[in-house]
């Protein structure tokens, strides 16, 4: 806490709060999968006002701001491998893949047999291995079995080890006449059990384990773990939320005390420690005037403000086979600002602010845009405005049985729609006809501002699983497949109806500008809602040859659907993009015959040791410069266009768009320390679609460049 004084009154006084908390979950062996903490941070600031000539306030400025973060990851791995059974099939499709093992074994049987000296020795050797393998076949089938010769004795137990490293085990036991006894046991791990037989006198038995054919080599048990594997491709999430919230209140009489800021009258703390640390609301703004805390004049009218910010992110990381990761990203941000004239009745309050949510608009992601000879059809397009009749009238049936507000010229009247019905090309029927037809949203909610419940996720993925194979292997050394999915759906900006009543639970009437009634309407004035949707890429390849040769090839779209209802149109903007690039670098290459290093005559070559003369070549080698010259080539070609839509008449144009085509070449070759030398070669041309717009354009353009450092 920190204040300034000023002759006995603070001119300013600022308190902060932070506290932070990590849930202790994670320190249980059975949550250790979980982790989550929160922090929160709250600050207070009260300013002195201005104090006019004749002794009277103006007010003070009091202001708050409070932040709420809370984090969530659970590693849900780690919580699949508390069962035994799980945590085996993740060992299991955990292992990497032996990439040389098909190579070797390859390489091995190419080889010819090497001869040796002594092909006698070697033919004797052979036959001896001969033999024991027939000995070994000759054995019987139980060779596996553990046999031991053991003595029970009255109220004691024994514990035998029998090493087979299994729980899995077929335990029998005999005496010396032959006769099978009846053995109880528990078994204490994989190598030992216990026998806890009570006898009267000691008993001899001779015991035998077997261990079981191991679960590992049953078909029906590997497909259960590719299942499994399968069921468990959530691999972990996850959660963030902020919460963001602030209030800026001039007009308040009270001053401040020592204790946190407050002052004591009447009983009542003011501003109140609620206030103090962040845990108010708009409503605070009624509670002050109850308490008499506002300036009530009306010449003074510097409204309140307050500012609020939600955010949620969700991640979650999916692997449903070896080497195949897919990452989901769902987010959902709204701000909302407002200003609060409280000193008028009924608290005029403006409104403004954004909204974004991730969403799935695949329904019409490859459907075109059409041609100038069908006049660029949009199924889509159709379909949206065939449907707002029906949305105009589900709007409509809300308002039934409603009264106009006090206040207006039809005010106790029961609604008609007659005196002015709800707009067909209004933002309350449009935007969630355009939600419906274009996203995978549910097509029955009527809100402007969609729900936490209709958040859907985007994706990217990649695999490079195709390395493994054993062509893939032989000629590159990586292969990745790549593919990106992004759609958001944002409201840029909105502000709210100054002529605003409210009816119920957000609905109301505004005033018509040309009759002078009161129509149905929202509060809220939007003028344009926009789909961002990209591929990035489509399919994507890139490619790691043997040689070290790169190569990358994708194939990107994206397209931007914006929906105006000022001009009552839909613009949709699209792009197609091949990219194509190759990087190859070659070591030590000569170029100009710089290459080899240099022979050094010695006179004393003869006398001087030849290990010795190695070393000084060596080092005289290492000295030199490697001349890389490395070379890389990018081709992209990209189509443009822009369709406007009216949506009153159905009809659609284009109103821009081109052709684009891009080469372009890079050559870097290194001629000393200091030294490198550069060549490109830019080649563009550009198409345009509209030739009353542009003109088709051809650009080249190449050099030769050299850069000296002295930092080397």
């Amino acid at each position: 806490w920190n204040s300034i004084k000023h002759f006995g009154t603070p001119l300013d006084y600022n308190q902060s709060f932070s506290l932070s908390y990590q849930l202790p979950l994670n320190l249980l062996p059975l949550f250790d999968w979980i982790n989550a903490d929160a922090n929160y941070t709250a600050v207070y600031n009260w300013v002195r006002g201005t104090d006019l000539e004749d002794g009277t306030s103006l007010g003070n400025t009091i202001a708050n701001n409070r932040s709420l973060n809370i984090n969530g990851t659970f590693n849900l791995e780690r919580m699949y491998n508390h069962i035994p059974f799980l945590k085996a099939v993740n060992d299991r499709f955990n292992k990497p893949l032996n990439r040389n093992a098909n190579t070797n074994r390859k390489q091995v049987q190419k080889q010819k047999p090497i001869k040796t000296k002594n092909e006698k020795d070697n033919n004797e050797k052979e036959a001896k291995d001969s033999k024991a393998e027939q000995q070994k076949k000759a054995l019987p089938k139980n060779k596996n079995s553990f046999e031991q010769e053991i003595t029970l004795l009255p109220d004691t137990t024994i514990t035998v080890n029998h090493g087979k490293r299994s729980k899995r085990l077929i335990i029998s036991a005999r005496t010396p006449e032959g006769r099978i006894f009846k053995l109880k046991y528990r078994k204490i791990d994989q190598n030992s059990i216990r026998i806890k037989n009570k006898v009267d006198s000691a008993l001899k038995l001779k015991i035998t384990v077997l261990p079981k054919e191991p679960l590992e080599n049953k078909s029906w048990y590997r497909t259960a773990q590719t299942v499994a594997r399968l069921l468990m491709m959530a691999r972990n999430v996850s959660i963030s939320y902020r919460n963001q919230y602030s209030m800026s209140l001039p007009g308040f009489m009270p001053t401040i005390g020592d204790a946190f800021g407050q002052t004591r009258g009447a009983g009542v703390l003011s501003p109140g420690l609620d206030f103090a640390f962040g845990l108010t609301g708009d409503s605070y703004i009624n509670k002050a005037r109850e308490n008499n805390w506002l300036l009530q004049n009306d010449s003074v009218a510097t409204p309140a403000t307050t500012n609020k910010t939600e955010d949620l992110q969700i991640r979650m990381t999916l692997e449903p086979i070896r080497n195949l990761k897919i990452d989901l990203n769902a987010s959902r941000t709204q701000t909302i600002a407002k200003s609060i004239q409280y000193m008028y009745a009924g608290n005029p309050t403006t409104q403004s602010g954004t909204f974004t949510m991730t969403t799935i608009s695949l329904r019409s992601a490859f459907e075109g845009i059409g041609n100038a000879n069908n006049g660029f059809r949009s199924s889509s397009f159709i379909r949206f405005c065939n449907s707002l009749d029906g949305f105009r009238d589900r709007v409509e049936a809300l308002y039934a049985g409603s009264i106009y507000p006090a206040g207006t010229s039809l005010a106790g009247r029961p609604f008609n729609p007659a005196n002015g019905t709800v707009n067909k090309y209004s933002a309350d029927v449009m935007i969630p006809a355009f939600i419906s037809t274009y996203t995978s949203m549910s097509g029955k909610s009527l809100s402007l501002f969609p729900a936490l419940s209709r958040l859907l996720p985007n994706w990217t993925l990649r695999y490079s699983g195709l390395s493994s194979l054993p062509w893939f292997r032989d000629v590159f050394k990586s292969v990745n497949i790549n593919h990106s999915y992004k759609s958001i759906f944002a409201i840029g900006s909105y502000n709210t109806f100054s002529t605003f009543q409210e009816y119920m639970n957000g609905l109301g009437f505004i005033t018509d500008a040309t009759t002078g009634n009161p129509t149905p309407n929202s509060m809220y004035n939007i003028s344009a809602v926009s789909i961002n949707e990209a591929f990035s890429p489509l399919l994507g390849i890139d490619l790691t040859f043997n040689n070290n040769l790169t190569t990358k090839i994708e194939y990107r779209t994206t397209r931007v659907l914006s929906l105006s209802t000022t001009s009552i149109q839909i613009n949709e903007a699209v792009s197609r993009d091949w990219v194509i690039g190759l990087a190859y670098k070659l070591n030590d290459f000569n170029l100009f015959g710089m290459g080899g290093s240099r022979r050094i005559k010695s006179k004393a070559r003869n006398k001087q040791p030849q290990q010795n003369q190695t070393q000084s070549t060596s080092t005289r080698n290492s000295s030199n410069p490697n001349h890389d010259l490395n070379l890389r080539l990018d081709i992209s070609y990209r189509r443009q266009a822009s369709i406007s839509r009216d949506i009153a008449s159905m009809m659609s144009a284009a109103s821009s768009g081109n052709t684009a085509f891009k080469l372009s070449f890079m050559a870097d070759y290194t001629l000393s320390k200091m030294l490198t030398m550069s060549f490109y070669y830019d080649h563009q041309t550009n198409t345009p679609l509209l030739s009353s717009n542009s003109y088709p354009t051809t650009t080249r353009d190449f050099g030769l460049s050299l850069k000296f450092s002295l930092t080397r």
